[in-house]
Formats: structure tokens, C-alpha cells, sequence
């Protein structure tokens, strides 16, 4: 049953496989980015890692709804499609052990080859989240926070979690479909909504922490006005949080409720407070976090 398996799947895996290592090749290649007080600096001028470390995360996300359509859908489909599943679930083999090997096989090898990429380009990029955790700041991918959608589930054991569930959800929509290219299909659209809803709908309220913030002349990193001498509708405050994932903020007045404007000294001696809310972490130190003052503005309980 293992080596019928592998009859099977061995050219959808052989490609699966040659670009897992041809992508492991280049970043290993090309080297890590180097570590130190100016690190991120550093990779911003280095124009080929920064594209391949692009690159490497892009396929990261991708590579999941790639085994969910190629290796998932077409494993139960594909049979129905062309009628031999009348042939092989009348052998010795029952549909049961038929389905649950082909699964262990795919399974373990899904596990592997993500695993084993996650954890490179987690190793590759450590000097940046080490740069990061220390302060330092930049544009572009560089300095998105780990927290971040695209660079969360491009690392860690993330991948590998998420490809083990497209495979199963490309196994389901060629069971009930019936029909290759059309479940391959349904795959796609249906992991790329789960992988988009995820970080908002889901993740971001796991553990949710709010952050009240002081205004002080310390850490107003700027504010912008809505006309000439008018009233102040936006604050940039910097919180001492690197590597911060920051979903939401409001400005609070004195009666603690969401502020459409920036309070006064008569009307809040003590100053206003700028609230991170529903934040897993909070923004960066020394990065302006912009603080949009509005009464439509999301609250946390």
C-alpha cells in the first residue's frame, strides 16, 4: 500500500521537493543578514537578500494552498473521476486503511518539507527579529513585527500547520465535489479566505491586552492639526514595545471614553491618554504610532 502510494504521488512530491530545495539553495547561498547595532540598516541596502527574503516569505504562504490543490484535492477525486475507485476499494485493502496510509504518507511529508523550511528561513532571519526586539526600526518587510500576518505564518511551526490543513481541506473538497480541477479550485479559494480571516477574526482576539499610555513630551513623537489652529486629530505616540503587532488605537478623554479631539490642559490637567486596543503587543519604541482620533473608532472591553 506504501509503495502503490508512492507510485502515485512521487511526481506531484519530486516538484513539491526540488523547489523546497532549490528555495533552501538560494537563501543559504546568498547568507544570512548580518547581525549588529545597525542590522536592518544594513539589509535595506542589501537589495538581493531583501528580494529573496520577499520572495522566501511569499512562498511560505503560498506553499500551503499549493499542497492543499496539488496533493490534496486529486487524492480521493481523481479516483471517483475516472471510476477506478470501484477497482482499488474492491481489494483486500479496505477504504479505510486505503485512505488512512495515503494520508500518513502525504501527511509526513508535508510536515517535513514545511517544517524544514519555516525553520530555515526562521534561522535566516533571526538577525532581524534580534534587531528588532533591541529597537531598531525600517521600512518594508524588514521591519514588519513577527506578529505580523505575513511574517507569523511564514514561520515557526505555522506552515506547517496550516499545510496539514489544506491538505485535509483539499482531501474533503475532492470527496464531495468528485471532481479534480473543480475541488482544486474550492481549495484555493476557501484556504485563501481562512489564511486572510485568521489574523483578524481569530488571532487578534486569542489574548487580547489593552495599553494605556501617558502623553508626555518625552514620547509625543509629533501631532497633525485640522487646519490652522485648529483642533489636534491625530498623535503620534511613541510606547516602548519592539516588535509590536498594534491592531487598533484611540485617544481617551478624561472620562476614559473614546475622545474626537485631544483634551486640554483645563480639561485634563494630567493629559490625555492614548490606549492601544486589543493589541498582543503594543508598538514599537521609538516608532510614532499614529493615534486617529475618532468616536467610530473600536473600543476594548
Amino acid at each position: 500500500m506504501i509503495w502503490l502510494t508512492w507510485r502515485q504521488f512521487r511526481f506531484p512530491a519530486a516538484v513539491v521537493f526540488g523547489a523546497a530545495v532549490l528555495l533552501a539553495l538560494v537563501l543559504l547561498m546568498i547568507g544570512a543578514p548580518t547581525a549588529g547595532d545597525q542590522a536592518l540598516a544594513v539589509f535595506e541596502n542589501e537589495l538581493t537578500k531583501v528580494r529573496v527574503f520577499t520572495f522566501a516569505t511569499i512562498a511560505m504562504l503560498v506553499l500551503p494552498a499549493i499542497i492543499g490543490m496539488f496533493w490534496g484535492a486529486p487524492l480521493v477525486a481523481r479516483e471517483l473521476e475516472a471510476g477506478t475507485h470501484r477497482l482499488i476499494w474492491n481489494q483486500s485493502v479496505t477504504r479505510t486503511r486505503w485512505l488512512v496510509t495515503k494520508l500518513l504518507v502525504m501527511g509526513v511529508a508535508v510536515a517535513v518539507i514545511t517544517g524544514a523550511l519555516a525553520l530555515l528561513l526562521s534561522w535566516w532571519a533571526d538577525a532581524l527579529t534580534a534587531a528588532q526586539l533591541a529597537g531598531q526600526e525600517s521600512e518594508g518587510i524588514a521591519g514588519a513585527p513577527r506578529m505580523h500576518p505575513a511574517i507569523f505564518d511564514s514561520r515557526g511551526i505555522v506552515p506547517v500547520g496550516y499545510a496539514l490543513f489544506a491538505l485535509a481541506l483539499g482531501v474533503l473538497a475532492g470527496t464531495i465535489i468528485r471532481r479534480t480541477v473543480p475541488a482544486m479550485a474550492v481549495t484555493a479559494v476557501v484556504f485563501t479566505l481562512v489564511q486572510l480571516a485568521v489574523p483578524s477574526l481569530i488571532r487578534a482576539q486569542l489574548n487580547p491586552v489593552v495599553k494605556t499610555t501617558i502623553v508626555t513630551p518625552e514620547n509625543l513623537g509629533g501631532f497633525m492639526m485640522s487646519g490652522p489652529g485648529g483642533p489636534v486629530i491625530e498623535l503620534g505616540v511613541q510606547i516602548d514595545a519592539p516588535g509590536a503587532w498594534v491592531i487598533s488605537s484611540d485617544t481617551l478623554g478624561p472620562d476614559r471614553s473614546v475622545a474626537d479631539r485631544v483634551p486640554t490642559r483645563q480639561e485634563y490637567p494630567d493629559g490625555p491618554d492614548v490606549r492601544i486596543a486589543r493589541p498582543h503587543v503594543v508598538s514599537p519604541s521609538r516608532r510614532p504610532q499614529r493615534s486617529q482620533l475618532s468616536s467610530r473608532a473600536a473600543r476594548s472591553g
